[in-house]
């Protein structure tokens, strides 16, 4: 039991005694013949209000500072409780960000149709190191969902490391694994596609620069649908002002 309980429970004791004292000290003293009558009308002495008046203080004080210590107890408590909420909340962002951190430059990755052609094995699944990404990333999202932080910190972990490790990879390979007819249709693919991504052609121009690529391309590699969806937006006519929605 606590102090502050134990203070509490010290002051009703002193309340319940002080209450019942009248029948205390009839327990204390016994029968002695007639009982005196009460003289109401007596002044009490000095003696009977120490007697009764110290102690009803005492009782009354270890009262106050039981229920005062139990207050700050339960008070300690929740900011305790608070704390550890704030921490964990900030742990989770910490790890959220990492998380992020990955999936920003995955999705820039699969968005950039140049990145693609110069590091193609970052987009192959039957790649041992693209296949482990993609599965870590899964486990991280799966993670991220949960309640359990240890658990998305490890899937977060291990994300990281698949990313750097497939990343690496894939610069190291670059179309190394195709064949030189293969890897000179690439080389002009992505020619035409720095040319249908540039500003200062006609939209006509690069449209067919696209068209090109896209053909050049035929079987030797499937670009990502992200990467395909951004060079068409940019390549393909502006709608005119004027036009009706």
């Amino acid at each position: 039991m606590s102090a502050a309980l134990r203070a509490l429970g010290l002051g009703l004791l002193g309340v319940g005694v002080l209450s019942n004292l009248n029948t205390l000290w009839g327990w204390i003293i016994g029968p002695a013949g007639e009982p005196t009558p009460v003289r109401h009308d007596e002044t009490p002495s000095v003696l009977s209000w120490l007697l009764l008046g110290v102690p009803a203080a005492l009782a009354a004080s270890f009262a106050v500072l039981g229920l005062v210590r139990l207050g700050r107890r339960r008070q300690g408590e929740r900011r305790s409780a608070r704390e550890a909420a704030d921490a964990a909340q900030a742990r989770r962002h910490a790890i959220e960000s990492d998380h992020d951190e990955v999936t920003d430059a995955y999705g820039a990755y699969l968005c950039d149709v140049l990145a693609v052609l110069d590091r193609p094995t970052l987009d192959d699944v039957t790649v041992p190191q693209t296949a482990a990404l993609l599965h870590a990333l899964d486990a991280a999202d799966d993670a991220r969902r949960g309640v359990d932080l240890d658990t998305y910190r490890q899937a977060v972990s291990t994300l990281k490391t698949a990313w750097r490790t497939a990343d690496e990879h894939a610069r190291k390979t670059g179309t190394g694994h195709l064949s030189a007819p293969d890897r000179a249709a690439v080389t002009k693919a992505r020619r035409l596609f720095e040319k249908a991504l540039d500003g200062r052609g006609s939209e006509h121009e690069r449209q067919a620069a696209h068209a090109k690529a896209r053909a050049l391309l035929g079987d030797v590699l499937t670009l990502p649908r992200q990467a395909v969806a951004a060079v068409e937006h940019q390549a393909r006519p502006a709608i005119s002002k004027g036009a009706a929605v």
